[in-house]
């Protein structure tokens, strides 16, 4: 026996299967824009995050790097002859006018007394 389906056999559909069917569509709908936005919110703290978490890891990478050539410096002064330091300082010390060029402190020009403006005043003749 073979059974054939047409349209005139199903004439209706359950309203509470339909009832149902749109709920679920009207509810997947509505939230999406509420789930794309706690998705978003998510991803951009965790990039926020990890871009913390770089600048920490390379602020402690620089310290290293600093603190490692701040003893290669110290080593390289403390292996210096005490004779050839004690030469230069008593060499710089013999002769101050010899001095580097940023021992020497310069002091500004002094200000004009007279503002441009004004012309200059003239002593009167006796």
């Amino acid at each position: 026996m073979t059974a054939h389906r047409t349209t005139e056999h199903v004439k209706s559909v359950n309203s509470q299967i339909t009832d149902a069917i749109t709920q679920s569509n009207t509810m997947n709908i509505g939230l999406a824009p509420a789930q794309s936005m706690g998705t978003l919110y998510q991803t951009t703290a965790q990039a926020v995050g990890v871009a913390v978490q770089n600048s920490v890891a390379n602020q402690q990478h620089m310290y290293s790097l600093s603190l490692a050539s701040t003893a290669q410096n110290l080593n390289s002064l403390l292996s210096l002859s005490s004779s050839s330091a004690a030469r230069n300082t008593a060499g710089l010390l013999s002769n101050p006018g010899h001095l580097p060029a940023w021992r020497h402190h310069h002091t500004p020009a002094a200000a004009p007394t007279q503002a441009s403006h004004i012309p200059p005043q003239t002593p009167m003749k006796k």
